[in-house]
């Protein structure tokens, strides 16, 4: 079984698993295959990465492509503006209402500092090259499971944290590749609004250095028999039930 089989047999996904590779300059745009559709206007980043999990489309994004100025400073896609670097734009969002306070609002979300021409996402079993970043989404429960592979993967405790905005490409895709380490994302506003991420939806972001040993944990913990789903204990416990709907005695007759 490869590792991407792993990856769905244990964590059982609802949608696609992504690979996410940056391209540092335009050229490679150019010589991706025509399968990678390109977008006709422009999208914001969780449009993009909603489409490719839900319907198993596979992006080549350019930094001109990429709409939502928050998303892209986050990417690297474009250069801070003055708004994000006072916080301004949380006071107009309403975020925070002391203007001091905004810009370590801003300053505390995850940004790539290198500047990016671009980026390709797709479902991770067709994307035929080597990605940077993993992304999965799930519920709470199958997050669990996707940190216990990450924790047996990293050997680390794993650390996130937020403050409730860019979500997906700060708290996860600029903060796993800046620091190299699995990152757990709870979808902001935005994402659910104009991504249609689910309400109880949330997802990792894994450095793909980490995403065999990932799987192999997944497959040494579901041996052990920590699963998904998780099976409820009172489905193999003896229930309380009116005396009139038991069965007799069980035999001890040989």
């Amino acid at each position: 079984m490869s590792y991407i089989d792993s990856l769905y047999q244990y964590l059982k996904p609802k949608s696609h698993i992504l690979a996410l590779k940056f391209l540092k300059e335009k050229s490679e745009l150019d010589s991706l295959p025509k399968s990678f559709r390109r977008p006709r206007k422009r999208l914001t980043i969780c449009q993009i990465l909603n489409t490719a999990r839900l319907y198993g489309w596979s992006w080549a994004v350019s930094s001109e492509d990429a709409d939502c100025v928050l998303g892209s400073v986050s990417l690297g896609l474009s250069e801070e503006t003055q708004d994000i670097k006072t916080g301004e734009i949380f006071v107009k969002l309403g975020y925070v209402s002391d203007r001091d306070f905004a810009k370590k609002f801003s300053e505390s979300i995850p940004k790539i500092r290198e500047r990016m021409a671009g980026f390709i996402v797709g479902p991770l079993e067709s994307v035929e090259v080597e990605p940077d970043l993993v992304l999965i989404y799930g519920n709470a429960a199958q997050m669990l499971r996707a940190i216990n592979g990450a924790v047996y993967a990293t050997r680390e405790r794993l650390k996130f944290g937020t403050v409730g905005d860019v979500g997906v490409c700060g708290d996860g895709i600029a903060e796993a590749y800046n620091t190299q380490k699995p990152q757990i994302v709870i979808a902001c506003y935005g994402e659910r609004r104009f991504g249609h991420t689910a309400d109880d939806e949330m997802s990792m972001v894994i450095p793909f250095r980490y995403v065999k040993m990932m799987a192999e944990g997944l497959e040494k913990t579901q041996k052990a028999g920590i699963r998904y789903p998780i099976p409820i204990g009172g489905t193999i416990a003896e229930l309380g039930m009116p005396e009139v709907l038991r069965m007799p005695p069980r035999s001890t007759q040989p």
